[in-house]
């Protein structure tokens, strides 16, 4: 027990313990803070008196999940961390169809969870990624065409409120603020348990389809004009990169520019080949297809983190695009081919379930992107690389006559006129009212940040 936390029965770290310096990183090794105190929570309890202490105190306040914000968010300078990566309950309910999952888990956890009941939730590509910060985001991935946004699939929220209230969120209790969590981001409260809804998914149809560079621009327009065209239970994430060695990409591959597709089909497997046949064996075939059936637990699995991720400097911005216009695709590749080895492009398909959910429905806004776009660079040693930056940086910035807007979880630049671009401005302003009546002194700040109404007014 924390001495100086009454009521906490977590662990605490501070700078002069052993384990501080692995306990203060984030995913992101170019994120360098140093908080004054970690405190790793068991429960919602603790939660609240570790808010208390920083509220009586006057520290800063930063939140943490699963820890893999590459922004940063999760921890902050001469504060307090509330780290729930300790909170890893799930409460799978496979007749209701529906789980309770603590704010410390990540994807590859629940998913394994619930696939023992052959369900799922709509989640990440990636499944190292922790489950609250992806959630509170809005939260896209391959199932999303088909059962809609991760928050859209949220039943409840737990959450501790700035002035250290316990409360539950949900359609019927605080409806506002269950609109406002629901792609709002961190700005409200630490949500400690999440509701979900879950779906029948059992196994997927799905594997890489590799091409060298020089027919990445057929290859990603073949991919555009599929998805036009393609049913719900059909996804795709393309890749431009610097291939790894990973199993799906040819060894005379490896570590050279190469444009990987990844489609998949949720829908009954006798039909995915149909489905696919366009991507598969169209006017430019791949030199490598390991397309087949799979459990949903290998597909999540399919691109896995890199080794030595949490020395690894990275800099990703997520972008929302209405379509894929020829120039578009253009403009990707060929500041994909200029740019150095440690920068790729990566293309996911939005639209279905999530376009077809009225307007407005959750906080969520731009509901009628069909494409997310990541840019991202990563690379090893100075984390201050600008010949690492700039591309990344050049490319996001040379795209905003064509987007919607940047992706709430793939923000790493939180000037108030990207955060107002990624939430959308009636979205924005509907925030920042919510924000003054929950959090009027913006304790919650370490996020794609909506100041209270009060504050932006007094700005202006």
């Amino acid at each position: 027990m924390g001495a100086e936390l009454p009521g906490f029965q977590g662990r605490t770290v501070t700078p002069d313990k052993p384990g501080y310096d692995r306990a203060r990183r984030v995913r992101n090794a170019r994120i360098d803070r140093r908080p004054a105190l970690i405190a790793r929570c068991n429960d919602a309890e603790d939660v609240m008196a570790v808010l208390a202490h920083a509220r009586a105190s006057g520290l800063p306040v930063a939140v943490r999940g699963g820890g893999a914000h590459v922004a940063g968010w999760g921890t902050c300078d001469d504060g307090v961390v509330i780290d729930m990566g300790g909170m890893k309950d799930i409460d799978v309910d496979p007749l209701g169809r529906t789980a309770v999952v603590g704010a410390g888990v990540t994807w590859r956890e629940l998913d394994a969870a619930t696939q023992e009941f052959g369900l799922a939730v709509p989640g990440p590509r990636n499944a190292d990624v922790g489950v609250g910060g992806h959630t509170l985001g809005g939260g896209v991935g391959d199932l999303s065409r088909r059962h809609g946004l991760t928050s859209d699939n949220v039943t409840f929220f737990d959450l501790v409120t700035a002035t250290g209230r316990h409360i539950r969120a949900d359609a019927e209790q605080y409806p506002e603020l269950f609109w406002a969590l629901r792609g709002g981001g961190g700005n409200f409260g630490v949500v400690t348990r999440f509701g979900f809804a879950l779906h029948p998914v059992t196994t997927v149809t799905a594997g890489a389809l590799t091409h060298p560079a020089h027919q990445a621009s057929t290859a990603l327009r073949a991919a555009r004009d599929w998805l036009s065209t393609a049913p719900d239970a059909a996804s795709l994430v393309a890749v431009l990169w610097n291939a790894p060695p990973l199993p799906f990409v040819p060894e005379r591959l490896h570590f050279e520019r190469c444009a990987v597709l990844i489609p998949t089909f949720f829908g009954p497997p006798e039909e995915a080949a149909d489905v696919l046949a366009p991507l598969r064996r169209g006017a430019v075939r791949p030199v490598s297809d390991t397309v087949g059936e799979m459990s949903y637990v290998a597909y999540q699995r399919l691109l896995p983190s890199p080794p030595r991720y949490r020395e690894q400097h990275v800099y990703n911005r997520g972008e929302l695009f209405p379509e894929l216009s020829d120039t578009t695709v253009d403009r990707l590749i060929g500041h994909w081919e200029t740019a150095g080895p440690n920068y790729s492009v990566v293309l996911g398909a939005l639209g279905g379930a999530i376009t077809r959910a009225p307007a407005g429905q959750t906080a969520f806004a731009h509901r009628g992107a069909q494409w997310f776009v990541e840019l991202c660079a990563q690379w090893y040693g100075d984390a201050a690389s600008e010949a690492h930056l700039e591309p990344a940086r050049t490319a996001w910035q040379g795209l905003q006559n064509v987007t919607q807007g940047p992706y709430v979880n793939l923000l790493p630049d939180p000037e108030p006129q990207w955060v107002r671009a990624a939430y959308g401005g009636a979205t924005y302003e509907r925030l920042a009212r919510l924000k003054q009546a929950w959090d009027p002194d913006n304790l919650f700040r370490f996020n794609a940040n909506v100041p209270p109404a009060a504050a932006k007014e007094s700005e202006q």
